[in-house]
C-alpha cells in the first residue's frame, strides 16, 4: 500500500515524497526517488514528526484509526500551516467508532448492520454475533461468538453486530464536502477461522457499476459524512436483501495497492487535484480490469 501510494504520488510533477520509516523495516522495495527520514524506537518520534511536517506541502498519514492513532496525528498537522490529505481529524473520530458511524448513516436511512455497545458483564449471544472494538482497524480484535456462548471482552468500548451471510466488499472512493466520487467495487477475500477472521487479500474492481448502484452508495455516506475528505474505504457485505456497510474507513485501505493497475486512474494525483481545486473528478468511463491482491501475512487475529 505503501508502495503503490509513493509510486503514484512520483507520477504528479513536482511532486518529491518523504517518508518516516522504522528502521527495522525493509526498504529495498521502496521506489527511488523517495526520500526516506529513518525512525529508531529510541528516538523521539514526536519532534520528528513535527521536523517532517514543517519540511513538507502536505501530509498524507498513514495510520489505524484504533487508539486514536489516525486522528492524534491529523490534528497535529491541522495545528500547522500543512496541508492534509486525509479527512480531518473530526471525521476521523467519527468514522473511528464504529457504533457512531452506523447512528449516522441510520439518520441518513442507508442500510447498516446493526450495531449496539456490548454490556460491560459477560452476556449470552442469542444467535450467532461479531464482537468487536469499537475503533478496531478492519478484522482487528472481531470475534464471532456462537448462540449461548458467553464472551468477556477485554478493556475499552467493544460492539455487537448480528452475523450476516454473504458477500465482503468494499468501495473505494473521493470524498469532499458531502459529495463522492467511486474509484472501485471490490470483492474482500475474508476467512471464517470459527472464532474470528482473517483477511487474506482483496480484488479491485471486481464489480462494475452499470446501474450507478455504488456511485449512489458512495453518495449516500459522503452525505450522512460530509466532512470525509480524500481517499477512503466503505465495507459492505452484499446480502439476500441487497448491499449493508458494515463500517467506513477513513484512511487508505488494502485496496489502494491495485487501484492504479485495474482502474487506469492515479488516486494520488487525483486527491492532489482536489486540494488544488476543490472539485472532484468526473465518473470514470473507462471499463477497468480486476486486480487480484494477495496479502503476504494475512490479517489475522
Amino acid at each position: 500500500m505503501l508502495r503503490a501510494l509513493l509510486q503514484d504520488l512520483l507520477e504528479v510533477p513536482g511532486v518529491r515524497p518523504l517518508i518516516l520509516r522504522d528502521d527495522r523495516l525493509d526498504w529495498e522495495h521502496l521506489p527511488c526517488g523517495v526520500m526516506v527520514t529513518p525512525v529508531a524506537a529510541a528516538d523521539d518520534f514526536d519532534r520528528i514528526w513535527r521536523d517532517a511536517i514543517a519540511r513538507c506541502d502536505a501530509v498524507w498519514p498513514i495510520a489505524p484509526e484504533t487508539g486514536g492513532v489516525l486522528e492524534r496525528l491529523c490534528r497535529q498537522v491541522e495545528h500547522t500551516a500543512t496541508a492534509l490529505l486525509t479527512s480531518p481529524a473530526h471525521a476521523v473520530a467519527v468514522a473511528a467508532s464504529k457504533l457512531a458511524t452506523t447512528q449516522a448513516l441510520e439518520r441518513h436511512h442507508l442500510a447498516v448492520v446493526p450495531t449496539r455497545l456490548w454490556m460491560a458483564r459477560p452476556e449470552p449471544a442469542p444467535d450467532a454475533m461479531v464482537i468487536k472494538p469499537d475503533d478496531g482497524a478492519g478484522c482487528e480484535g472481531a470475534r464471532l461468538v456462537r448462540a449461548g456462548r458467553e464472551f468477556t471482552p477485554g478493556p475499552g468500548h467493544w460492539v455487537i453486530q448480528p452475523m450476516l451471510e454473504g458477500d465482503s466488499l468494499s468501495l473505494s472512493a473521493l470524498f469532499s464536502h458531502g459529495r463522492a466520487r467511486l474509484l472501485s467495487c471490490n470483492r474482500q477475500h475474508v476467512d471464517n477461522t470459527g472464532d474470528g477472521f482473517v483477511l487474506r487479500g482483496c480484488t479491485v474492481d471486481a464489480l462494475d457499476d452499470p446501474d450507478g448502484l455504488w456511485q449512489t452508495l458512495a453518495s449516500g455516506v459522503a452525505a450522512a459524512l460530509p466532512e470525509l475528505w480524500g481517499y477512503a474505504g466503505v465495507d459492505l457485505i452484499w446480502t439476500a436483501d441487497g448491499p449493508v456497510i458494515l463500517e467506513v474507513n477513513p484512511r487508505l485501505t488494502t485496496s489502494y495497492a491495485g487501484l492504479k493497475a485495474a482502474t487506469g486512474e492515479n488516486p494520488a494525483a487525483m486527491t492532489i487535484e482536489l486540494l488544488r481545486t476543490g472539485r472532484l473528478p468526473a465518473p470514470r468511463t473507462r471499463k477497468g480490469t480486476p486486480v487480484v491482491l494477495k496479502l503476504e501475512h494475512p490479517y489475522a487475529h
